[in-house]
């Protein structure tokens, strides 16, 4: 990433529950972040902001406060970091019971979701990294993936589509390597292959 690090930034671990403001910021990015998966699950980008909060207050399985890593600008969200350890066995439940309707949410399951069902017991998996469009090229993601890596032991996996040479780039900086391909997500079948990406420790 080019640009000078944002000195104010705090990087931590989201052990304390965000507030709701906090929270709304946080499923924003989460939805930038892929613009086929989230789509898929919400019908816009405000109800993804209304039921992802829901979601993490109720603990769903990924989308909690303990899965999460935050960079603060003060009182705001600057980026975040959302991870898991071990393999998911996600549902619908809590998504269902927390408003979610859409009616693509199964193929969700079978061709997302369930690639982290495959994951070993101590296996960490960086699920999304996004930071707010106006702070980018700051190293703000670096540095909240520097603090991730130093908090969290691996092995870790990731998952990239294969035309994002940026972030490929900037995952093997950060000493990923990528172990084959896998198929991509989206509704009409078009989107890239993936690269299934490990880094050892």
């Amino acid at each position: 990433m080019a640009g000078n690090c944002m000195k104010d930034i705090i990087y931590r671990r989201a052990e304390r529950p965000l507030s709701d403001a906090q929270l709304k910021e946080t499923a924003g990015l989460i939805y930038d972040t892929d613009l086929f998966i989230y789509p898929a699950m919400f019908h816009s980008r405000q109800e993804a902001v209304n039921i992802i909060p829901k979601m993490i207050r109720a603990g769903d399985q990924m989308f909690k406060n303990e899965n999460l890593f935050v960079a603060m600008d003060g009182a705001k969200v600057a980026g975040v970091l959302l991870w898991m350890r071990g393999p998911l066995q996600w549902d619908k439940k809590i998504y269902e019971k927390c408003g979610g309707k859409s009616e693509h949410i199964d193929r969700v399951v079978m061709e997302y979701f369930n690639l982290f069902a495959e994951a070993k017991a101590n296996m960490t998996t960086m699920v999304r990294i996004s930071v707010k469009k106006e702070l980018q090229r700051k190293q703000i993601g670096s540095q909240l993936m520097d603090t991730f890596l130093a908090e969290e032991k691996g092995p870790y996996q990731l998952f990239v589509l294969s035309d994002n040479a940026g972030a490929i780039s900037f995952f093997q900086g950060k000493g990923f390597r990528i172990r084959e391909t896998r198929p991509g997500f989206s509704l009409d079948y078009q989107v890239p292959p993936c690269f299934w990406m490990i880094r050892e420790s």
